[in-house]
């Protein structure tokens, strides 16, 4: 835990410290301890994904509960892997909008203009 009493500024120069020693650290090492070393890391904060079924009718609630401890990998990795698994014929246009919705609100505002820009032809 953080003691209030130390100036935020002094907990992001430490952060920022740490994050540099790791990341120095992780890039001398072995390719094979790495990559052994990040899974296992990643391993501790895996949540196993949605729970599979319906019980009580439920499923979006869950899926939010989990995506809001899921970690950013599993939710990139269960998110594509979604979205291969929904052809056309299974994912009705109101559905696709609803995902291109959550896209498109996750993007900066700059890149929707280069988007809708490329999409007229202006780039």
């Amino acid at each position: 835990m953080i003691h209030t009493s130390i100036a935020p500024e002094t907990i992001v120069a430490a952060r920022r410290e740490w994050l540099d020693a790791a990341w120095l650290a992780l890039d001398h090492c072995d390719p094979d301890d790495r990559f052994e070393l990040l899974t296992a890391w990643m391993a501790k904060y895996e949540t196993g994904g949605p729970p599979l079924g319906d019980p009580f009718g439920m499923v979006a609630g869950d899926a939010r509960l989990w995506a809001a401890a899921a970690p950013p990998h599993e939710l990139v990795a269960f998110t594509l892997a979604g979205l291969e698994r929904l052809p056309d014929r299974h994912l009705s246009l109101t559905a696709r909008k609803q995902v291109f919705k959550a896209l498109w609100r996750s993007l900066p505002e700059t890149d929707r203009a280069s988007f809708i820009a490329h999409v007229k032809g202006g780039k």
